[in-house]
């Protein structure tokens, strides 16, 4: 019995092992094809759909006006996908797995930063907003200017929104999927207006799912483990820093990012 027992769970960790596998690679090989699709070959179809999207710009004051408050007001959009981390964190019946819930939770955090470090690596890539071949309206009180700094793929808040919703759904499967459709309508809002093009979601998404999938193998898992452990011999120490990272996760760290900014601008 302890012999088929053991050959059991070794049959398990094997399928968990290749089913992990299989979802990073699918996740880098999206990452490829929306890389590929932007700078390579764009596809016609997808300006039709952002052209068909836009014709409901400045049609509703109050459609447009609800769309920049989802994309803008941080206690809508990120607060609610950071407290489905804490909803989780407190179930009993994940305790054992609160590991995995803070490495990936860091992990979706930190995809933010290598989609900014693939926007300065990769050639630039316009807004839809100052797309010429697009000549998209801007919305009711959006400058179409906006983020004309940055080159548009991969997404940044992309990446976050659906690394943290795909966090959740792997723990608590019908709570991750309300957070894969609010995510959904968060991306939905920087299409509409006009600061990604769709292959931009994909990709910042793909790559968000990825660095996931990376902070699933076991030296991550281990400094998972040391920081649970931490959390309940030193409980007066992280639950305050838990509470500042999860501030700077639900904002992207937008006042820091302004700081930053300002500071090399005046000095460079």
């Amino acid at each position: 019995m302890t012999t088929l027992s053991f050959r059991h769970t070794d049959s398990r960790n094997d399928t968990s092992v290749l089913r992990e596998s299989l979802i990073a690679l699918a996740a880098l090989a999206l990452l490829v094809a929306t890389t590929l699709i932007t700078f390579v070959t764009p596809l016609p179809l997808e300006h039709q759909v952002m052209l068909g999207i836009n014709q409901m710009a400045r049609e509703s004051v109050l459609f447009d006006f609800i769309m920049n408050v989802l994309s803008y007001q941080n206690l809508i959009s990120g607060v609610v996908l950071v407290a489905g981390f804490w909803a989780l964190w407190f179930m009993p019946s994940l305790m054992a797995r609160r590991a995995e819930l803070l490495t990936c939770t860091v992990a979706a955090f930190g995809s933010a930063a290598l989609s900014r470090i693939m926007q300065q690596l990769t050639p630039e890539h316009p807004r839809p907003l100052q797309d010429q071949a697009l000549n998209m309206t801007p919305p009711t009180g959006v400058d179409a200017q906006t983020l004309h700094d940055f080159s548009s793929f991969p997404s940044d808040h992309a990446a976050v929104y659906i690394g943290l919703a795909y966090v959740i759904w792997r723990l608590h499967r019908k709570l991750g999927l309300a957070a894969f459709v609010f995510a959904a309508l968060l991306c939905f809002t920087r299409v509409y207006l006009g600061f990604h093009f769709i292959t931009d979601i994909i990709g910042g998404g793909a790559l968000a799912i990825l660095t996931v999938q990376v902070a699933l193998l076991p030296p991550f898992q281990r400094i998972g483990g040391w920081l649970v452990g931490f959390s309940q011999t030193r409980p007066h120490w992280f639950y305050p820093l838990a509470f500042v990272a999860c501030y700077g996760i639900a904002t992207l760290v937008e006042e820091l990012r302004e700081l930053v900014g300002g500071l090399l601008r005046v000095m460079f």
